[in-house]
């Protein structure tokens, strides 16, 4: 789909109710026992960027693939994104750590509104996520630090039959290691999990519901 025309149906998507806990209970990591609920858990807050852009005429995003470290998000794939720090918006932070991590300039991002808020569990982080977009193809640049690589996705992938896929995956907790069967988005031969599947599945209803409403 042209470039124009699916940042036009974004727009229009933001007309509607948010999709929220059932977009993101299809792909929340052990759904059955994770309440999604953040009530009295005294959260540490972030914001994410889900930015859009347009490459070779199509419709683009991008993800991230986190550096090794020692922390719960080690090598995970994510949007650009972190800590709320004292005296900025939820929309600053998200714009600030975009900036730092892949180097894209926020004068040039609009912002086009916020997703539901999704609640991360083994952090305890809430997450504010905000979708933007730019006029143009941007000149990333990975923080070394921060970012392994940049992963750049069209985003008719979220729209494929076979993009939601489950995995066994193993977690720590007190009584030991437990399996769990962990769905997951398929995109670009990576495995998109948890809260940034979750929000990639809500952006996909958004766009969906969208469509029904208009036609």
């Amino acid at each position: 789909m042209d470039y124009k025309i699916r940042i036009n149906k974004i727009f229009q998507a933001f007309d509607i109710p948010l999709p929220g806990k059932q977009a993101h209970k299809e792909l929340a990591p052990y759904r059955n026992e994770i309440e999604l609920d953040f009530k009295n858990k005294n959260p540490k807050i972030a914001s994410t960027l889900l930015l859009i852009y347009p490459k070779d005429g199509e419709t683009f995003f991008c993800l991230i693939e986190r550096q090794e470290y020692e922390g719960t998000h080690s090598n995970q794939i994510s949007f650009p994104g972190g800590k709320n720090e004292s005296g900025e918006s939820m929309k600053e932070t998200a714009l600030r750590e975009t900036k730092e991590e892949i180097g894209v300039d926020p004068i040039s991002i609009n912002i086009i509104g916020e997703l539901t808020q999704v609640f991360v569990p083994p952090s305890n982080f809430l997450i504010h996520p905000f979708v933007g977009y730019c006029d143009f193809t941007p000149g990333f640049k990975a923080s070394e630090r921060e970012v392994k690589r940049i992963i750049e996705v069209n985003i008719e992938e979220l729209f494929k039959k076979d993009v939601i896929k489950i995995k066994k995956m193993s977690f720590k907790k007190i009584s030991g290691n437990v399996n769990y069967e962990v769905p997951y988005l398929d995109l670009n031969n990576k495995i998109v999990w948890g809260a940034t599947a979750m929000i990639l599945n809500e952006l996909k209803h958004y766009l969906v519901g969208a469509q029904k409403e208009k036609y």
